[in-house]
């Protein structure tokens, strides 16, 4: 999990990762202490980390994935962790939202396996207001990591109140028909099990009176996707 992103989006689970330095959580309950969040690894020392389960990976079909926060954010170690990670046999993931100027994304395409990519809403009100300034980075990067033939999952987390209705289901689908060879589309629910961080961080939660989409909510959006011909999960 990389530190650093430059959205706050209101549900976000990891709120301890949005800075790039290191923050300190309050105890979550009495008698705890005190944790401090972040640390600096060089490449040698990821990569260390990584490989430590490689013998699994090559059982088990699996790899590593670098994950944040917004790992493009720091695109030259991504880069050069992704390279030594690929020299080494492993099946490599990039879990991304694409909100970063990157020029190296060529070259992170060329080592990164899949892209499992995060895309909100394409509404720019609603993603300004929810997730902040960025949309037309991740509009963006997401064309150009298609161009480079990049295996591309969707990730879309359905939030009640932003993306959650027939029309945002119909903006998003229009902007992945634009490349054919996005197909793949993964739903991933609202929740709230990162809620309890925010007070931990002198944070306030935004997003209390949000409900949690039940599952007829969750089906009938995958019907809307499945209708604009996506493979939906």
């Amino acid at each position: 999990f990389f530190k650093g992103c430059r959205l706050r989006c209101r549900w976000c689970h990891n709120p301890e990762s949005q800075p790039g330095g290191r923050v300190v959580m309050r105890p979550a309950r009495a008698g705890e202490e005190e944790r401090e969040v972040g640390y600096r690894l060089t490449v040698d020392e990821a990569v260390e980390l990584a490989s430590r389960d490689l013998l699994f990976y090559e059982e088990s079909g699996g790899g590593v994935t670098f994950s944040g926060g917004e790992p493009l954010l720091q695109a030259g170690f991504l880069a050069a962790c992704l390279e030594r990670c690929k020299r080494l046999g492993m099946h490599t993931c990039l879990d991304t939202a694409g909100a970063a100027r990157v020029e190296r994304l060529e070259e992170i395409c060329r080592w990164t396996d899949l892209f499992l990519y995060d895309l909100k809403t394409l509404n720019p009100e609603k993603f300004k207001r929810h997730a902040g300034d960025g949309l037309e980075l991740v509009a963006g990067n997401l064309r150009r990591i298609v161009r480079q033939g990049a295996e591309v999952i969707i990730r879309v987390p359905v939030i009640p109140g932003v993306n959650a209705g027939r029309e945002d289901v119909r903006e998003i689908a229009a902007f992945l028909r634009e490349m054919p060879s996005l197909s793949r589309v993964q739903l991933l629910p609202y929740h709230r099990h990162g809620a309890g961080k925010y007070a931990r961080l002198g944070r306030t939660y935004e997003m209390d009176d949000t409900p949690v989409p039940r599952e007829e909510e969750m089906e009938e959006i995958r019907g809307w996707f499945r209708e604009a011909g996506f493979e939906v999960s």
